[in-house]
């Protein structure tokens, strides 16, 4: 049960940090049809890269990966169709 939950945690991990980067991409295209500003585009990205992304990692660092699991259930990242009914109580 400890690797599927470590395994979903990880699963979280990746889909909070792929929205993140979906934002900033978002960004990206607006720059890229002059939308956006060329400063505005380089803030967004030193924000992620120094910011946003250190955040994420420390958080799920320090999340037990039930409490990552719950968190991302909670989020929308994971379904509760995606877990194991017989782990469906711990994250509850």
């Amino acid at each position: 049960m400890n690797n599927k939950m470590e395994d979903l945690a990880n699963l979280a991990y990746e889909r909070e940090l792929n929205r993140e980067l979906s934002r900033l991409q978002q960004h990206l295209e607006l720059y890229r049809h002059r939308e956006n500003k060329f400063f505005q585009m380089t803030d967004m990205k030193l924000k992620f890269m120094q910011e946003t992304s250190d955040e994420i990692i420390r958080l799920y660092d320090h999340l037990a990966p039930v409490q990552a699991v719950s968190r991302a259930v909670a989020l929308g990242l994971l379904s509760k169709e995606e877990i194991p009914r017989d782990m469906r109580d711990a994250i509850q």
